[in-house]
C-alpha cells in the first residue's frame, strides 16, 4: 500500500523523486533501478524517500498516478460521440506505445502479475479512478446521440470495446493503431450499440 509517515512533503522534492523515477525507468530499466539511484537523481536523501514511499514500485504508481492526469484524452467540445471516441482512442494508442507514461502502466502491470498488492493499488487506487473519469466523458459524448441519459454499464461496455483494440496491438506489436482503423473501430462500435451492426470498409 502507498500509506506514508512523517512531515508534509515538499512538492519540489515530491516532484523531483517522480521525475527522477521516470528517468531511470526509461534509462537503465525496472530492475536496474534502484530507491538510492532515485535519491541521488532526484537530489534527497533516501531516507527522505523511505519517509514518503515504501518502495520504487509505490513511487512508480505515484508517477503513473501523476501522469494520467493528463485531459488530453478527451476533446473540450467534440464535434460528435464519434469524433470524441476516435480522440480517446487514439490518444491512449499513443500513450501505451509512445510515452514513458505507457511505459511505467507496462512495466507496473508485468510487477501486479505476480505481486497482489501492487495489482490491488494499481488497479483500485490508480486505473478506477482513472475509470471513472474516462466514463463520464463516455457518457457525456454519448447523450446527444442517444437521446437519454447513457448508463454506467453501457459506458463501460463501449470504452471496453474500444480500448482493448488499442491495448492489444500495442502489447502485441509495440506500434499505435492507424487512424483509419481508429475510424473503422469507432464507426463500428457506435453502429452495433444502436443495434445496426456494420463491418468495417475493405479499404
Amino acid at each position: 500500500m502507498r500509506t506514508r509517515s512523517g512531515p508534509r512533503r515538499s512538492e519540489a522534492a515530491r516532484v523531483a523523486v517522480l521525475r527522477a523515477a521516470d528517468d531511470l525507468l526509461m534509462d537503465v530499466g525496472f530492475h536496474a533501478m534502484t530507491v538510492s539511484a532515485i535519491a541521488e537523481r532526484a537530489g534527497v536523501a533516501k531516507q527522505t524517500i523511505y519517509r514518503w514511499w515504501r518502495s520504487k514500485v509505490a513511487i512508480l504508481l505515484d508517477v503513473l498516478e501523476e501522469d494520467l492526469h493528463d485531459r488530453a484524452s478527451w476533446p473540450e467540445l467534440p464535434e460528435s460521440a464519434q469524433a470524441a471516441l476516435e480522440q480517446h482512442v487514439t490518444h491512449l494508442s499513443r500513450v501505451f506505445t509512445q510515452s514513458p507514461t505507457g511505459h511505467v502502466l507496462f512495466v507496473l502491470i508485468g510487477h501486479a502479475l505476480h505481486d497482489t498488492t501492487t495489482a490491488t493499488v494499481l488497479r483500485d487506487q490508480v486505473l478506477t479512478r482513472q475509470r471513472q473519469y474516462d466514463r463520464s466523458r463516455a457518457r457525456q459524448a454519448l447523450a446527444p446521440l442517444s437521446g437519454r441519459e447513457v448508463s454506467r454499464d453501457e459506458a463501460d461496455q463501449l470504452l471496453d470495446l474500444l480500448i482493448g483494440p488499442a491495448f492489444h496491438r500495442a502489447f502485441t506489436t509495440g506500434q499505435p493503431l492507424d487512424p483509419r482503423f481508429v475510424e473503422r473501430l469507432t464507426a463500428t462500435v457506435l453502429a452495433c450499440r444502436h443495434g445496426v451492426p456494420q463491418a468495417p470498409s475493405a479499404t
